[in-house]
């Protein structure tokens, strides 16, 4: 199945009825409902959705109180947080983001688990990237430096992100609904490559699933961080979705096929029944349609047994 992400025109198109039919006109299967739909979005959205069930829902959607469209990827509310009340605050709004799904009969709910509180020093990665010591192991001593300052805090706050997650695993499985942990493209955010093995070792039996984000483990691994293709492979087992994007240099959210990434690579590691999501800023309709094209020309055709 290849769907398309709400994130393309969300911003741009506040009627939610004319949002849903843009979207339905550039040819897509279903559709995925992003972090940034508000709540008016949402109400006008859902005699269309109730009709259409979307494929999956990220956390929050709606956006929260207080938050613009344009800062819904900053959270302000984490399922890692040290502070009890934010924390339990945190998944009071996921549980409604679950029972938003479970209302819309969509299957999967992909979440974002918080991240480290430390000084961000992406700096040390990106500097190193931007004057042009690309090689892998360049990062190497710069990813360490910054990684250290992590593993100081990081204890904690994982800590924090296994209380959260058991208690949304018996909601879930109580709702039947997936619950899928997402990989992020920042090494201070939860989950690192490390940290996907540990909670599935927590949890192992339970709805939870991995979203594996094409773009986010590139750009980890443009930056030294992780090799992209070690995901695919360690967590195969897990995989229930993933985002496509292309990456531009660092910047994310462009349409497969218009930045650096290697597509027919990527595409041979993704199983052929996966449910594949498009998930592009806002642009012109003319390249979210051509790399619909490509992804379509590069999906293996379904096997068909001899008659």
């Amino acid at each position: 199945m290849l769907a398309i992400s709400t994130l393309w025109n969300a911003l741009k198109q506040q009627d939610g009825a004319a949002l849903f039919d843009e979207l339905k006109n550039l040819g897509f299967e279903t559709l995925e409902l992003s972090r940034h739909l508000t709540p008016d979005q949402m109400e006008q959205l859902k005699p269309s959705l109730r009709e259409n069930p979307p494929c999956s829902i990220h956390n929050f959607c709606p956006i929260l109180p207080g938050t613009s469209q344009a800062d819904a990827e900053r959270d302000k509310l984490l399922l890692s947080s040290l502070d009890t009340d934010a924390r339990k605050e945190a998944i009071r709004r996921t549980l409604g983001t679950m029972e938003l799904a479970l209302d819309l009969e969509i299957p999967i709910v992909v979440l974002h688990l918080g991240e480290v509180d430390t000084y961000d020093r992406s700096y040390l990665m990106t500097d190193l990237y931007t004057y042009g010591e690309r090689e892998f192991e360049a990062f190497s001593p710069k990813v360490t430096e910054a990684t250290e300052w992590r593993q100081r805090k990081e204890a904690k706050h994982r800590d924090a992100v296994l209380r959260s997650l058991d208690e949304l695993n018996e909601h879930a499985l109580r709702m039947e609904l997936c619950i899928a942990i997402e990989n992020r493209p920042h090494y201070y955010q939860i989950p690192n490559f490390d940290e996907v093995g540990l909670f599935f070792e927590k949890f192992y039996g339970s709805p939870m699933r991995y979203w594996h984000d094409v773009a986010h483990a590139a750009r980890q691994e443009s930056l030294g961080l992780c090799r992209a293709d070690r995901w695919f492979t360690a967590y195969a087992e897990h995989l229930i979705g993933v985002n496509l994007h292309d990456l531009q240099g660092l910047e994310a959210y462009h349409p497969p096929g218009t930045g650096d990434l290697a597509w027919d690579d990527i595409f041979k590691q993704l199983p052929s029944d996966l449910l594949k999501v498009l998930e592009m800023r806002p642009c012109e309709a003319e390249p979210v349609i051509a790399a619909r094209e490509l992804c379509e020309s590069l999906s293996p055709l379904p096997e068909t047994s001899d008659a």
